[in-house]
């Protein structure tokens, strides 16, 4: 995926999503948008070229990754170069000491994984562009939610606080963003999707 891609991506479908968060929650702050967008996909880059070196080796430059490899990638930028400050958030829930909703507490995560997901859609879209069935599908209804058996909390917020963790230094084994644990889970994502 090229910048010029990127960019389009970004600003059609994940700027928006940005934006309504941002209206929605004083106690967030939007960072330099435009910064963000840039370093996000220095970084999408990053992590792309050093998962094409694990995978392909010298030939890595030739090769092309997965779209689930690209979506861990995205999310793996994302969460690197978060669009949201939240201190503002973190002091009042402490001074308060009340709750606030999830989605507002994990903000970049779940930033992360909607871009991740929405990356990921559009090349499911672009492999089934002859069939406006599926890609209306897609549009409307991807990612769908997995059942779970005993998660009281539900799989977004599973999901969110998972993405969380790679900032907790108390967590063993958690120094960074595992990019080929979420391609695989973005992979079953679009797998339960299709068979469902």
């Amino acid at each position: 995926m090229d910048k010029e891609l990127f960019d389009e991506i970004f600003d059609f479908e994940i700027l928006p999503f940005i934006r309504e968060i941002d209206e929605n929650n004083s106690k967030i702050q939007l960072k330099d948008i435009d910064n963000c967008k840039s370093e996000i996909y220095k970084e999408y880059v990053n992590l792309k070229n050093v998962y094409k070196g694990q995978i392909f080796g010298k030939d890595s430059d030739k090769e092309l990754l997965d779209r689930h490899k690209i979506a861990a990638c995205i999310c793996g930028a994302f969460l690197k170069v978060s669009v949201f400050n939240k201190s503002a958030l973190v002091d009042y829930i402490k001074k308060e000491k009340c709750r606030v909703e999830v989605y507002f507490f994990y903000v970049n995560e779940l930033v992360a994984f909607y871009a991740a997901t929405k990356y990921l859609s559009f090349f499911m879209v672009s492999d089934n562009i002859n069939d406006d069935e599926m890609v209306r599908k897609i549009v409307q209804n991807f990612p769908k939610a997995p059942e779970v058996a005993n998660s009281k909390k539900g799989i977004w917020t599973t999901i969110l606080f998972n993405l969380a963790q790679i900032k907790d230094e108390e967590q063993i084994g958690l120094e960074h963003f595992d990019m080929y644990s979420y391609a695989m889970q973005f992979y079953w994502f679009e797998r339960d999707f299709k068979n469902s």
